[in-house]
C-alpha cells in the first residue's frame, strides 16, 4: 500500500467503520482513542520486562511491585527446598536481583495470586492431544490475552472489550507502538512465534481441581476473558492499518 492510502480502522462493539485517505490527511472520528494513549505500557527498566508485561497485562499500575516479585521468588526458592529435601536451593533460580530477570514461575504465581489467574502453556496449535487447548484454540476469538517469552523478554499481546476484533502488541521494548494484530490472523501469529522457539501462555480464570471436568464449551467465553476492565476496555479504540502483514 502506497503512503499516501492508509486505511483506518475504527471498532465499537465488532462494527467496522472504514475511512480511505487518498491524500495525506487522516480523519477520525473524535470520540475514539488512539491506542498509545489509553493503553497502560511500561519504559523497558533493565530486564525488569516480568514486571512490565504484568502491569500490561493487568493495566495497573498499582500491582505487582519488585518488592512484592521478590517476596514470591523468596517463598518459591523455600518451597524447592522442602520439596528437593533441603537440598539447597538458591533464589538466583527464580530472580536475579540485579538485572531483574524474572522466571515465569514467579508471573505465574504472581497472576494467581493477584487475579486467580493461571497461564496455559501452548505448544502448538496443530495435532495437540490436550482437548483442554485445542478447545481453546477452536476458540481463540474468545482469548482476552497472550504472554510472550521470546528468549529472555516478556511482552503480551491484550484484546480490549470495546475492541475485540483486534489484539493489541504491548511491549516494554515498544511502549509508544501497541501494533494492532487482527483476529483472523492471530492463530497464524502465534504459529509464527512458536517457529521460531518461543513460549506463548494464554491467561484463563483458575479452576479449582480438575481443568478438564472445569472448562467447557459452555463457558469457555467467560473463563477466557480472565483479566478485569481497564480504562482502554471501555473506550473504542482507533486501529491504524498500513499494511496487512502480520509478522
Amino acid at each position: 500500500m502506497t503512503p499516501n492510502k492508509i486505511k483506518v480502522t475504527t471498532i465499537e462493539g465488532g462494527d467496522f467503520k472504514r475511512l480511505k485517505s487518498e491524500k495525506s490527511n487522516i480523519y477520525t472520528n473524535l470520540f475514539l482513542s488512539k491506542p498509545e494513549d489509553v493503553i497502560i505500557c511500561e519504559y523497558q527498566e533493565e530486564n525488569f520486562c516480568g514486571r512490565h508485561v504484568l502491569r500490561a497485562l493487568s493495566q495497573n499500575l498499582d500491582f505487582f511491585s519488585d518488592e512484592y516479585l521478590m517476596e514470591i521468588a523468596r517463598n518459591l526458592a523455600a518451597a524447592e527446598q522442602i520439596y528437593r529435601n533441603q537440598e539447597s536451593v538458591h533464589i538466583t533460580e527464580y530472580f536475579y536481583r540485579n538485572t531483574g530477570d524474572y522466571n515465569i514461575q514467579i508471573l505465574i504465581a504472581a497472576l494467581l495470586n493477584v487475579f486467580n489467574i493461571d497461564l496455559i502453556k501452548i505448544d502448538k496449535l496443530e495435532n495437540d492431544n490436550c482437548p483442554i487447548r485445542s478447545l481453546i484454540l477452536s476458540h481463540s476469538e474468545n482469548i482476552q490475552a497472550f504472554l510472550i517469552q521470546q528468549n529472555y523478554h516478556y511482552y503480551c499481546l491484550r484484546r480490549f472489550r470495546l475492541t475485540k476484533d483486534y489484539l493489541f502488541k504491548i511491549d516494554s521494548k515498544h511502549p509508544m507502538h501497541h501494533r494492532p494484530i487482527h483476529q483472523r490472523n492471530i492463530l497464524k501469529f502465534i504459529d509464527a512465534l512458536l517457529e521460531t522457539g518461543c513460549n506463548v501462555y494464554i491467561t484463563i480464570q483458575h479452576i479449582e481441581n480438575d481443568l478438564n471436568h472445569g472448562l467447557s464449551t459452555e463457558n469457555i467465553a467467560t473463563k477466557l476473558w480472565a483479566l478485569p476492565d481497564a480504562p482502554a476496555d471501555l473506550e473504542p479504540l482507533t486501529v491504524f492499518l498500513e499494511n496487512d502483514e502480520i509478522t
